[in-house]
């Protein structure tokens, strides 16, 4: 299917910069055919013209993604074959790399110089294919493409081996040479399954892997289509890097999706799916069904990668897609009607569900234990807060460190008297409200557990807190939220006798408060936050035992800004 004139000057750059990587892999051949050292001056001497092609198609790519909307076909399009532009680019590098690490001052024969050059002889024919992928076929030529490069790995590995054996006959430098030059072919074969990937994202969508490409079609199959029918569309980057994406009809507006796919860790994706049938089993309405889950990948002759063993962890959901808004975009929205309704819903929802769930068995949040583990990237990137103990006019202030060992030691009497369902990341984007069917759905369930109620209720007020709207009615509708949520928990407490409510969820605020500003950037907002965590720290660390349980949190000074 021949390309569209507007795409036509992008896909120029394209095939030129990939002839220029055609003449880079002749000079490798060369290099190791001759051993010339003059071949590094010739390599070296176009890299300007390669550096130009790279700015050229960047110039281009932002001109046509110029008021262009995301998630469309379109977008998808050009975003691949920019990924393809700089993966060419990567290997011009590469083969680079080649000649400079294998290049002495006087020259000498490679122990395997013939088996290196038909290798990368080898590499050239294999970018015959994505000739063909960059104008038709783009994820057909990319799945073949994955399929070679598993190939040449194996390919490599033998070389490497018949390099090792000859190791006798060289001196130190001419076999560190000899490594280290075959290390670059190894490296731009790998790049070769990058190249490969940006194909299968031209035609996908930056979702697509040749990694999670079975766990797509496993997708579409348990859907009753053809994955060539739909759209992949990401919903969502994660701090973790999971994908997170919608699949939708290509010949529909892609407003209606059909599930969503989520991709991570095995042990994570089988820690979601846990997750959703305990809350589930509580109530079937609480959570998307799971509609189906693929397994680890592995590598077939269908569809191969070269990926470490890293890769054969990956694992994936089919799930239902749930209409609706996320709390968060309903607070930036400053849609107040919306919001009372979901916090509402929220409230009847988290009721019932406690109460059904809630066990006799007492357990400890340890906050300060989390603090502790979780404070090491706070410290990074805020280096700033963390001050040693300082004395002004007689006044001590205790370090950060010092205060966290204080209040650590009394956690331990501040123990729930009971257990219920928690969600374990009970964030502002977790909580879906569907306004038709006046419900609220729990997503991302990996770290459900039977655990202290406080911990949800102070992740949520802290998640609320941290919303980047710093000022105006926006703002104040926030913290108006943040303390029905704290209200809400108050009741609940008291119905269940929680006579140590107060002081947890003061140290967990304190926790969240803390921990949470290594997502944060902005100076004054993150300041605001630490400051919080100290402020409950330190009337913490001097509670006493007989205090701890008339403890009493201050919500006015936590929540007016």
């Amino acid at each position: 299917m021949p390309s569209p004139p507007v795409v036509a000057t992008l896909q120029e750059h394209v095939s030129f910069l990939l002839h220029e990587v055609e003449t880079h892999c002749h000079l490798v051949e060369l290099f190791f055919t001759s051993g010339s050292v003059e071949l590094l001056s010739r390599i070296r001497s176009r890299r300007g013209y390669v550096q130009a092609l790279r700015e050229k198609a960047d110039i281009e790519t932002a001109r046509l993604l110029e008021r262009r909307k995301a998630n469309t076909t379109f977008h998808a399009r050009i975003s691949g074959m920019h990924s393809l532009v700089i993966a060419l680019e990567m290997l011009t590098k590469h083969c680079f790399d080649c000649v400079r690490e294998g290049t002495l001052e006087a020259p000498y024969e490679h122990p395997t110089g013939q088996e290196c050059r038909k290798l990368v002889k080898r590499i050239r024919r294999a970018l015959r294919l994505v000739k063909v992928g960059v104008s038709e076929n783009r994820r057909r030529s990319g799945i073949k493409l994955g399929r070679r490069t598993h190939k040449l790995l194996v390919s490599y590995n033998e070389l490497q081996s018949l390099t090792l054996r000859a190791k006798l006959d060289l001196s130190d430098d001419q076999l560190r040479a000899a490594i280290l030059s075959n290390v670059s072919i190894k490296r731009l074969i790998e790049q070769l399954g990058v190249v490969a990937e940006a194909l299968i994202k031209t035609d996908l969508g930056q979702v697509a892997t040749l990694q999670n490409y079975p766990h797509l079609l496993d997708s579409a199959t348990n859907l009753n289509y053809d994955l060539r029918d739909l759209k992949v569309r990401r919903l969502a980057l994660t701090r973790s890097g999971s994908a997170i994406a919608a699949i939708t009809h290509k010949d529909e507006s892609g407003k209606d999706v059909l599930a969503v796919y989520k991709e991570g860790d095995r042990s994570k994706i089988e820690e979601e799916v846990a997750g959703v049938n305990q809350w589930r089993n509580i109530d079937p309405r609480l959570a998307p069904s799971v509609l189906s889950q693929t397994g680890a990948s592995k590598i077939t002759s269908e569809t191969t990668a070269s990926r470490s063993d890293d890769s054969n962890e990956q694992s994936s959901l089919l799930i239902e897609h749930i209409p609706g808004k996320t709390l968060e975009a309903l607070l930036l929205a400053g849609d107040q009607e919306g919001t009372k309704a979901a916090l509402k819903a929220l409230f009847k929802t988290l009721n019932q569900t406690w109460k059904a769930s809630l066990t006799s068995e007492s357990c400890s949040a340890n906050f300060m234990g989390q603090l502790k583990k979780r404070i090491g990237d706070s410290r990074k990137v805020h280096p700033e807060f963390f001050k040693e103990e300082e004395r002004i006019c007689g006044y001590t202030s205790l370090s950060f460190d010092e205060l966290v060992h204080r209040v650590s030691r009394q956690e331990g009497q501040w123990r729930a008297p009971f257990s219920v369902l928690t969600h374990g990341d009970f964030n502002v984007d977790n909580l879906i409200y569907d306004e038709a069917e006046k419900r609220v759905y729990f997503i991302d369930l990996h770290r459900a557990s039977y655990f202290d109620y406080v911990q949800d209720l102070s992740v949520l007020m802290v998640s609320i807190y941290r919303l980047q709207v710093l000022s105006g009615e926006t703002r104040t509708q926030m913290m108006e939220s943040a303390k029905e949520v704290y209200r809400f928990g108050r009741r609940f407490a008291n119905r269940q006798q929680d006579t140590s409510f107060e002081v947890r969820l003061a140290a967990g605020l304190a926790r969240s408060f803390a921990t949470s500003t290594r997502f944060i950037f902005d100076k004054k907002l993150a300041s605001r936050m630490h400051l919080r965590a100290r402020y409950l720290l330190e009337r913490l660390a001097k509670l006493s035992p007989e205090q701890a349980q008339t403890f009493t949190l201050p919500l006015k000074e936590l929540y007016v800004e």
